[in-house]
């Protein structure tokens, strides 16, 4: 196998429990090799029409708790089986080595399988001879949820599960750039879900504004760009819908003096290199005390000229290509840009000539707070690597941007560091570790990043709306 194999035909859209042609197709690169990998069916507005009409009249589906978890686990099985197909496709539509496409498909299932494992979260506030006052939580209906390019497996089955737990419905609009692996699971599941409950329609823009116009839509889940997001709420205020807005970070990690140069550079690397720096909670600003800076670029340095740039499908390549043309132009650009304004490439800063979008991993220092690499979300294997003198100065410098997703502190001592970290305006931080996301786990953005949280029992309230119960008990009639 590897990645010339690269035609994928006969995917179809999965609407309301049946498989189907779509209105359009739209092409799908191979990023490995720029070719032709697929062309994949769009969906229509009154196809979209027809899915949200049919997860509408779903009667059953909310309140049959067994059935749902029952779905999820089927679904989770699935997934686990055929996860060296679905690995394949999405390592020939967005360019994952096939290890880190087996790992994506394999948390994919564990997401859907702790919410068929959950609890439902269920709030008792008062219990006592008087009166029962409880929270529970109902379904909110309809959930349009749009998934991204760089993870749409992993993303679309956190919407999917935890949707599906609290009792809603979902249609998803995929990526047009990255719409194959989540086709493939639709045909896959097509028998083991309920009809009308799940519905898989790839589209542009303007059918993604047309779901989230729709007005039996309830809650809109996305998952992308600030600016796409801000639109969402624009587009979803007439009808006061739910959002649930993971959006674009910046994330900014503080290496303190104290840090064992050694021991976090390999960590630091993963932390903003992994998956060639295409997720959201990523490093993308690494700022260092003055006194180790040169050794951490040098540690740097080294750890990135063992990487291997290839074939997703070699096992000895470590790093695939950008995922599609236009990130890899975002990030060849904000790159150039800094070297013209002053910025010195550490290692890399050149793509590879040959056929893909390989970008090698870049470290870009002498660069600060106004260049566009440090401003921007660059979203690609491209790190500036900033100094700094106080502590004061480094976390100043990390919460002055519109960004608040992810941040971490790296040094040997864990309380100090514990204390730095909590200083950070983000939704997420951590301490000798970057993004790390689990089920159970609360993530989701401050600031511009985002707008309310997935997983966990704080994920679960997103999805569902909350309803206070509150009960009399009768009273005791009074003895004659």
């Amino acid at each position: 196998m590897d990645a010339s194999d690269n035609q994928i035909d006969g995917l179809r859209l999965f609407l309301a429990g049946k498989l189907m042609d779509g209105a359009d197709t739209v092409d799908v690169e191979n990023p490995s090799t720029n070719t032709l990998l697929a062309k994949a069916p769009q969906a229509s507005h009154a196809q979209l029409d027809n899915a949200i009409a049919a997860a509408t009249r779903v009667s059953d589906w909310k309140q049959d708790d067994a059935l749902r978890r029952a779905t999820l686990r089927a679904m989770s099985e699935i997934m686990s089986a055929n996860r060296d197909s679905l690995a394949r496709t999405l390592s020939l539509e967005i360019g994952l080595p096939f290890k880190v496409a087996q790992d994506e498909i394999s948390a994919s299932a564990t997401f859907l399988l702790y919410r068929a494992e959950m609890e439902a979260p269920l709030d008792v506030l008062h219990d006592d001879a008087r009166q029962r006052v409880e929270v529970v939580r109902k379904p909110i209906g309809v959930v349009g949820a749009i998934i991204p390019w760089n993870a749409p497996m992993l993303i679309a089955c956190e919407k999917i599960a935890t949707a599906f737990a609290v009792g809603n419905t979902v249609v998803m609009k995929p990526s047009p750039l990255a719409p194959l692996t989540l086709l493939q699971f639709g045909e896959l599941v097509s028998d083991a879900v309920p009809p009308g409950v799940l519905s898989i329609l790839p589209g542009g823009a303007e059918l993604g504004a047309a779901l989230v116009a729709h007005p039996q839509v309830g809650m809109i889940s996305f998952t992308g760009s600030i600016r796409a997001g801000q639109a969402i709420m624009v587009n979803a205020a007439p009808g006061l819908k739910r959002l649930s807005l993971e959006l674009g970070g910046n994330d900014a990690a503080i290496v303190l003096p104290d840090a064992d140069i050694d021991s976090v550079a390999p960590r630091l690397f993963m932390g903003a290199f992994y998956r060639s720096g295409q997720v959201c909670a990523a490093i993308k600003r690494l700022y260092v005390h003055r006194d180790i800076v040169a050794s951490l670029i040098e540690a740097l340095r080294n750890v990135a000229e063992t990487a291997v740039l290839g074939d997703p499908f070699d096992p000895a390549v470590t790093f695939g290509p950008l995922s599609n043309r236009q990130q890899f132009e975002i990030v060849k650009g904000l790159v150039d840009t800094a070297v013209s304004q002053g910025g010195t490439v550490a290692t890399g800063g050149s793509p590879l000539y040959r056929p893909g979008n390989f970008f090698p991993p870049t470290l870009v220092t002498d660069v600060d707070e106004s260049n566009p690499l440090v401003q921007q979300e660059q979203f690609g294997p491209a790190l500036p690597i900033l100094s700094y003198d106080s502590i004061d100065d480094a976390v100043d410098r990390a919460n002055s941007t519109q960004f608040g997703l992810g941040g971490s502190v790296w040094t040997s001592d864990v309380d100090a560091g514990t204390a730095v970290v909590r200083r950070i305006q983000s939704g997420s931080v951590w301490v000798n570790r970057h993004g790390l996301v689990l089920p159970d786990t609360p993530f989701g953005g401050m600031k511009l990043s985002g707008l309310g949280r997935a997983n966990g029992n704080v994920g679960f309230d997103s999805y569902a709306e909350l309803q206070t119960v509150s009960v009399a008990k009768p009273r005791e009639a009074k003895s004659r």
